[in-house]
């Protein structure tokens, strides 16, 4: 979903931006084959499959940020049907979903993270308005914690080295170039050295020692930026198989995987998995339910991808699936 600047291209903000033209019907959203689990299975000798559907949200949703912690699968946050920012926080315990602790504001673009086995959610846009905000859950209630430096939505949030890491992004008014890292100890967010290619919508991941976002827009891009930590500088890494924005991202196994998203135009849909293993890129097979506005989630040794935009511009689904091991799973 496209967060525009200012001038002719704010008219692109939202809702006005969720398809020039006449927009196709909302997607519905699909139901899972007969026999699909929806719970991790029982250890077997056999292979997992590669993709498969889960337990569906109880509403559609879309550019919700997710995350995991004491064995639960949290997305929050996003857009309805209607383009209104959302609070609403669903919890999947491996059976079943249910409502948990609704955020402060409601806020969609925002983006999460696992740090200490602790949830935090950061940024975003509530209604219009920028947010810099940080929270943390913390049982059944959510703590503020030091707002960023930058307001900012679109971006990454990524936990790495006892850290918080806000990647990208952008405001009505621009992308946000500046990198933030924050200290739980002190509670306190340092300015780092800026993404070299601003952008919003990026996908987060971390690779070794370092925190990377892929693709982006705008301009619609298959760039991929690598902050490594240790030596406190940017790398790029060979550009995706395809360019996209609004994907999900996450690291299973050995393998980084970047799934669905959309052009920059929000006017095709990208379709295919891109995997990055033994040093490169490759193209997987087609993501078993396209969709873009998502944050890929590990819950249950599987990649989660739930909810999310079904057609480009704002068509929120309910649909989940998840992601295995490309190394060990089949399919």
């Amino acid at each position: 979903m496209r967060r525009g600047l200012t001038g002719p291209l704010a008219a692109a903000l939202l809702l006005a931006a969720c398809g020039s033209g006449t927009a196709a019907p909302p997607s519905p959203t699909p139901s899972p084959p007969p026999g699909s689990p929806y719970a991790e299975p029982s250890p077997t000798s056999s292979p997992q499959p590669l993709q498969r559907f889960e337990a569906s949200l109880p509403a559609p949703v879309e550019e919700t940020a997710a995350a995991s912690a004491g064995g639960k699968l949290y997305v929050m946050g996003g857009f309805n049907a209607a383009g209104a920012s959302l609070n609403t926080v669903f919890v999947f315990d491996g059976t079943r979903w249910s409502s948990g602790p609704p955020l402060p504001i409601p806020v969609d673009h925002a983006s999460a993270a696992t740090l200490d086995d602790h949830v935090y959610i950061a940024g975003g846009h509530s209604n219009g308005a920028d947010s810099a905000r940080l929270y943390r859950l913390d049982g059944n209630r959510w703590t503020e914690l030091a707002r960023m430096h930058y307001a900012r939505g679109g971006h990454a949030l990524i936990a790495a080295a006892g850290r918080l890491y806000a990647i990208g992004g952008n405001t009505a008014a621009a992308n946000v170039a500046p990198v933030e890292e924050y200290s739980p100890a002190s509670n306190a967010w340092t300015v780092l050295a800026p993404l070299p290619q601003p952008r919003n919508h990026v996908a987060g991941f971390v690779l070794g020692s370092s925190v990377c976002v892929a693709g982006g827009r705008s301009p619609n891009t298959a760039r991929v930026d690598c902050f490594d930590l240790s030596r406190r500088a940017w790398t790029r890494l060979a550009g995706l198989p395809a360019p996209t924005s609004g994907a999900g991202a996450a690291v299973i196994g050995a393998a980084v995987v970047v799934a669905g998203g959309e052009d920059a135009g929000e006017n095709r849909m990208v379709t295919q998995l891109g995997f990055y293993m033994s040093g490169r890129w490759s193209a997987g097979p087609k993501m078993l339910v396209p969709r873009h506005g998502f944050e890929l989630a590990l819950f249950n040794g599987r990649a989660w991808a739930c909810g999310g935009g079904g057609a480009p511009g704002l068509h929120p689904v309910a649909t989940c699936t998840s992601l295995g091991d490309p190394a060990t799973s089949e399919g």
